[in-house]
């Protein structure tokens, strides 16, 4: 069948985990799983690491967070994006945390506790410097204060968010760390009862062991994806990007290929037509001059990459149809490269891959 595919590979998966969670031995780990686990399939990807003992997961929308218990997940969920008071249904549940990034989440929270008779569990974020999402500093013990107030909120965690923890200049990390374990400090005089500390990030857990705490959230690197720039031998893609030729042909000299002419034979040659395109997350960074791969041989892209085909040269003239050629997670097509090559980042390939992508688990 022509159709393009994702692989995910489960085995790698669990490898990567095992991998992140020997460096922080006795931390918590809170696996990042938002946006359809990164293109690799919310429910399998959690399933899979709720059974090789992941402490919980973190989501940005209270639909994931939704998703997660349909699917009879029971770990602990921390959800990361604002709370909404039209949404506040799902921390009936006792596994959903949310986060209170502002004194105003605090009475929302709290009437709505006092209405329904529940306890909300909470983590409050601090902004230590990204600048988006986050109580600021100044703010935080006036927050502290009103959540003294409210028996009704339980606050279980703190947390902040690194912005350059992936850069090699680590001097506004350190700023941010330095930042936080002050507020640690504050928080843990006012509130004793707080029980989880986490600002790493994957970029963090691979580089600076000052910021674990106890408890971490990975993202990227539990898919085998180095945050860094270049690859990590300890870390195996979890997806492989694949889809099959469907046409082979000769084409001749002078002949145009593709939307806008943008590739010209400049001889006799054989190509091939591969079954994707930018509506399965194929980037058009790729037009006329991306890589594939078949049997371990890369082959060039020619033309534009458009909504369902590619073309490929053949400069071997050994392509079958039905072959598969893969896009990116083998040894040669890493994230880690192809982001640099093409000034893009890792997330926008695995977020990027569209839902008619077929995915297939593969538990080996």
């Amino acid at each position: 069948m022509f159709h393009p595919k994702a692989e995910i590979f489960l085995n790698h998966l669990r490898q990567n985990y095992k991998y992140i969670k020997a460096q922080v031995k006795d931390v918590k780990v809170m696996a990042v799983v938002k946006a359809n686990a990164y293109g690799h399939g919310i429910v399998e990807i959690t399933q899979a690491l709720s059974n090789e003992g992941v402490h919980g997961f973190c989501v940005a929308l209270t639909e994931e967070a939704k998703e997660l218990i349909e699917s009879k997940i029971k770990n602990p969920i921390l959800h990361l994006g604002r709370i909404c008071p039209q949404e506040l249904d799902v921390y009936n549940s006792k596994q959903v945390r949310c986060t209170i990034n502002s004194i105003d989440d605090v009475k929302i929270l709290s009437d709505y506790a006092y209405e329904k008779n529940i306890s909300i569990i909470s983590h409050l974020k601090v902004d230590t410097g990204m600048g988006r999402l986050g109580i600021s500093i100044e703010d935080l013990s006036r927050v502290i204060d009103e959540i003294l107030t409210h028996k009704n909120i339980i606050v279980e965690g703190l947390y902040s968010h690194f912005s350059t923890a992936e850069e090699g200049e680590v001097q506004y990390r350190d700023v941010q760390l330095n930042t936080f374990k002050k507020i640690v400090l504050q928080v843990k005089e006012k509130l004793p009862s707080v029980k989880y500390f986490h600002i790493a990030n994957s970029a963090a857990i691979l580089t600076c062991k000052e910021s674990w705490f106890n408890m971490v959230r990975p993202g990227l690197s539990i898919y085998g994806v180095s945050p860094l720039g270049k690859c990590c031998d300890e870390l195996i893609p979890v997806m492989q990007m694949k889809a099959p030729v469907s046409l082979v042909k000769k084409i001749k000299k002078g002949s145009f290929i593709g939307y806008g002419r943008q590739y010209i034979a400049r001889a006799n040659e054989k190509m091939f037509i591969i079954q994707a395109g930018y509506a399965d997350g194929i980037p058009m960074e790729f037009s006329n001059k991306g890589k594939i791969e078949i049997n371990n041989v890369l082959y060039s892209l020619i033309g534009k990459v458009s909504m369902d085909l590619i073309a490929v040269r053949d400069h071997i003239g050994e392509v079958q149809i039905d072959q598969d050629a893969i896009f990116w997670g083998s040894k040669s097509l890493r994230l880690e490269l192809l982001s640099k090559e093409y000034n893009m980042i890792p997330y926008e390939f695995l977020t990027g891959v569209s839902k008619r992508v077929k995915r297939i688990y593969i538990d080996e």
